[in-house]
């Protein structure tokens, strides 16, 4: 399975692409829940939205550092999503639900694990936190 390393800040981890369209997925449904996102936010969703649905194997880099650069309200913003993406997947249970995804692009059909995307997900709220493997030199994020 092709994977992607997800980085921010110097810090990161090797997600499989099928889970990071995943997590792109609910984190642009998460989104588009809010009353009145701020326009850098639906910037950054546009470009998450292509990683849900675009399926580009190995180049699935979120763009954070470009996102969010060093601003600290948008960092705690994306956070927060993350965090509430997080807890609404680990509300599933132990299955993954029937997603309602764009035709011919993935589906689940409520019979795959959730343990499966809880160690890639958990990793994707932490990494905004700080949490992850330092930066290899030879890597970009």
């Amino acid at each position: 399975m092709p994977s992607t390393f997800i980085g921010f800040r110097g810090v990161g981890f090797w997600a499989p692409d099928a889970h990071t369209e995943t997590w792109m997925y609910l984190v642009c449904a998460e989104i588009d829940r809010m009353a009145e996102p701020p326009g850098w936010l639906l910037a950054a969703r546009e470009w998450w939205f292509v990683l849900a649905t675009v399926r580009i194997n190995g180049v699935m880099n979120p763009s954070y550092d470009a996102h969010l650069g060093e601003d600290e309200a948008r960092i705690g913003l994306v956070q927060e999503i993350h965090e509430r993406v997080l807890r609404r997947f680990e509300s599933f249970g132990e299955k993954m639900p029937r997603l309602s995804v764009p035709e011919g692009v993935w589906a689940f059909d409520g019979s795959v694990p959730t343990e499966l995307f809880a160690e890639t997900f958990a990793s994707f709220a932490g990494v905004l936190r700080g949490e992850g493997k330092d930066l290899e030199p030879d890597v970009v994020a």
